[in-house]
């Protein structure tokens, strides 16, 4: 196994086990209301996967910080933490020479290199931080409204029938009335998850597991991840709670051998997650 393959088995290995403990997937981890996690010293920003694994951690703070880091503040770790393991990723580049005899990139990709410990602010003690600031708070529907508004280029929604689901070909969705589900929030999360399918038309952003994941295969697996994990950041965004089923054990452990058999497919799928989001509420 190569070093990157290591750095993300370990990552993933650590969500899985904490999937395991709580039964809980990681689209489906409580945050509204939550800012994106990020390095309480450098401030920036955790995507993609790592994202993920600091969520499924269930803390509502969302500062993070290495070891080195913490005694940097003069605190400690409380008694009995665990770390979560964050991936540090590179771009990788394959270079050939043209026939002008120059060297070219014919290939890039981004590959885990190493992982950091890290360990959430409220695992700590010692460190004189500042209070955790929120954003300001919107009425929840009327940031749903606004993201559904504000998503350039979207397809059209119906509302007819019992189905909320997306048509590639027609690029429509279709909805159930807001009627039909138990609370309004509900009506959002699951119309923001088909919105999520519809940002892969070739219009948008050209995403090859929508196409070619119209039938159950890897391709459908990582698109109906991408919309899950999309669905989840834009109720989080909205302030609203995710609609979702109770699991049953068929359908946890279902999720689980694939995320075991197929490690990259959740890091993969986080960073199309990514873009999607970002191109609803751009």
């Amino acid at each position: 196994m190569s070093k990157g393959n290591k750095v993300l088995q370990a990552v993933v290995d650590q969500i899985i086990e904490r999937i395991e403990e709580t039964g809980i997937l990681p689209w489906q981890q409580p945050w509204v209301g939550a800012n994106t996690p990020m390095n309480y010293e450098h401030k920036n920003p955790y995507r993609g996967l790592n994202r993920w694994s600091c969520i499924l951690a269930g803390f509502s703070d969302n500062r993070w910080l290495t070891f080195s880091q913490i005694q940097k503040l003069e605190g400690k770790i409380k008694k009995g933490e665990k770390h979560t393991k964050i991936m540090k990723v590179a771009m990788i580049e394959k270079k050939r020479e043209n026939d002008k005899g120059e060297q070219e990139v014919y290939a890039r990709w981004f590959q885990p290199v190493r992982y950091y410990k890290m360990w959430n602010l409220e695992q700590t003690e010692g460190i004189d931080a500042e209070a955790l600031e929120r954003g300001e708070l919107k009425n929840p529907i009327d940031a749903c409204e606004e993201v559904i508004g504000g998503f350039f280029n979207s397809p059209s929604i119906t509302h007819s029938g019992n189905s909320a689901k997306y048509s590639v070909d027609n690029d429509t969705i279709n909805m159930p009335k807001v009627s039909s589900f138990e609370k309004e929030e509900d009506y959002y999360s699951t119309l923001f998850r088909i919105m999520a399918h519809s940002t892969g038309h070739p219009d948008r952003l050209n995403r090859r597991t929508l196409v070619e994941g119209q039938h159950p295969n890897t391709a459908y697996s990582k698109e109906q991840l991408v919309a899950e994990l999309t669905s989840s950041m834009l109720c989080a965004h909205c302030g609203i709670e995710k609609a979702t089923i109770k699991n049953s054990s068929a359908y946890l452990s279902g999720w689980l051998n694939k995320l075991k058999a197929q490690p990259k497919m959740l890091m993969a799928s986080a960073g199309m997650a990514e873009k999607a989001f970002k191109h609803i509420v751009q």
